[in-house]
């Protein structure tokens, strides 16, 4: 752990199995000739690492991502009372020594808590804070950037709020990374976040990455609820699902507690046919040529007969599957290798997580206010200011327009030099987009490393 940040969770640790090396710089690792996997990259493209965003492998050959396990506690052994004071310790890790600090701020509950807590840090302290936020329009029309200058007056906070237009054509490309592709969306607008803080003096960037994985209220909470005697709210929760169509996730529901007297392998079948049913078994077509396809599927196996050693020392308990599920494998990578400031969040603190883990589960949900968006966010809301309340979405922010146009500009019209490697079928933007609307963003992160790898002088190493 380094700056109370894991390295399991934000700033990838690199391993040479030959001899037990770690490294940050995975190429320093790297004892012969620079080659990189294909079905390394595969991963990334298609089937459950895609689905269920999996922080990604290194790419090169005899080299390996570091992955420590974390000692995770039962549920229900750590004490919501102290959620503040928690969190207030995960900021203060991960602000450090700075003097001049920014976080990116979406107008939504994630980066709000990080910013409100920051805020009564730096001020106390007499350091710098800055916000940065990205002047994208929401599913509804509305401007990120307008609703945040109105909640920060709602609160009354005055700061330099920075604005970067959404405007990713005049915007350069991040540069190649010998960590591997990419693994966030808005690459441009990342990377111009990262170099403005940079600019104006900061030397840490904050944001609410890992926000809804980390607190939010996921499946299998209805035992914990009954047995709290919180009947409005489990009605309310079971409800929510059935009216958004998750009929599936009712019956899991109801799975979760007859599945107690089930062999623990039949448990788990049933608890992937519905907690993972998505990840495991999209039924969309793949992105993947035949061997790669293949070489997804086997990986695929053997994550599954992982989890099932742990479900199985977790006493078979759906909630704690659930939740770790919910948290791992979720990827949250900075890619600090190289940038000119530090990157981090205070959800994905290493203590912070075990500290959110061990939470009682019914503590996430709660149906108080008219959006059922914020039930599910219970947690978050005690982080928050009680005058923000007001201000905030009543529903999850999405920029599906905003991001659809962004996917079609940046990926190229000409066939990709990974269709020509023979990693994926022969494709085009519109093709890419109706199998997955983040496919051919994926897509174009995992060229743009491939052709920076071969410039390095690099060479690709097919499947067997």
């Amino acid at each position: 752990m380094t700056g109370g940040v894991s390295d399991a969770l934000s700033e990838p640790l690199y391993l040479r199995p030959e001899d037990g090396a770690l490294d940050r710089d995975p190429l320093r690792l790297v004892t012969s000739a620079k080659r990189f996997s294909l079905e390394r990259l595969a991963l990334l493209l298609d089937g459950l690492p895609f689905e269920a965003e999996f922080p990604p492998e290194s790419p090169w050959e005899g080299v390996v991502r570091h992955r420590p396990p974390l000692d995770l506690p039962p549920l229900g052994s750590t004490d919501d009372a102290a959620l503040g004071e928690e969190f207030a310790a995960a900021v203060s890790r991960c602000l450090g020594d700075a003097e001049s600090a920014v976080v990116l701020l979406s107008g939504g509950m994630d980066s709000w808590a990080v910013f409100a807590h920051a805020w009564r840090q730096t001020r106390r302290e007499g350091r710098r804070l800055s916000a940065v936020v990205w002047n994208l329009r929401d599913q509804f029309g509305k401007a990120t950037a307008s609703l945040v200058h109105r909640q920060l007056q709602a609160v009354d906070i005055s700061c330099d709020l920075h604005v970067l237009p959404a405007e990713w054509h005049a915007l350069p490309e991040p540069r190649w990374s010998p960590l591997g592709p990419r693994h966030d969306y808005y690459t441009r607008l990342h990377q111009a976040t990262v170099d403005h803080a940079a600019d104006i003096g900061a030397s840490v960037l904050l944001s609410g990455q890992g926000g809804d994985e980390v607190l939010g209220a996921w499946n299998h909470l209805s035992a914990s609820l009954a047995r709290g005697r919180r009947w409005r709210d489990l009605r309310s929760y079971l409800t929510s699902f059935g009216q958004a169509d998750s009929l599936v996730e009712v019956a899991g529901e109801a799975a979760a507690i007859a599945a107690r007297r089930l062999p623990p392998h039949l448990s788990f079948q049933l608890y992937v046919a519905t907690a993972l049913r998505d990840v495991v078994n999209s039924g969309r077509p793949s992105v993947l040529t035949d061997g790669y396809r293949e070489s997804v599927q086997g990986w695929t196996e053997g994550w599954l007969a992982d989890r099932f050693e742990s479900f199985r020392e977790a006493g078979g308990d759906w909630t704690t599957a659930s939740l770790r599920d919910s948290i791992f494998p979720w990827a949250y990578d900075a890619h600090p290798l190289g940038a000119p400031i530090r990157q981090r969040s205070p959800f994905v603190d290493e203590l912070f997580v075990r500290y959110a883990f061990g939470l009682p589960p019914a503590t996430r949900f709660r149906a108080e206010g008219p959006y059922p968006y914020q039930w599910y966010k219970a947690l978050h809301l005690r982080l928050l200011p009680a005058a923000l309340r007001p201000m905030l979405p009543g529903y999850k922010q999405s920029y599906s327009d905003a991001f659809r146009r962004y996917v079609l500009d940046v990926l190229p019209e000409e066939p990709p030099l990974i269709e020509e490697l023979g990693l994926i079928q022969p494709m085009d933007r519109l093709d890419l987009e109706r199998v997955h609307p983040r496919l051919p963003i994926v897509v174009r992160n995992v060229e743009r490393w491939v052709a920076g790898a071969l410039e390095a002088g690099a060479e690709p190493v097919s499947a067997a």
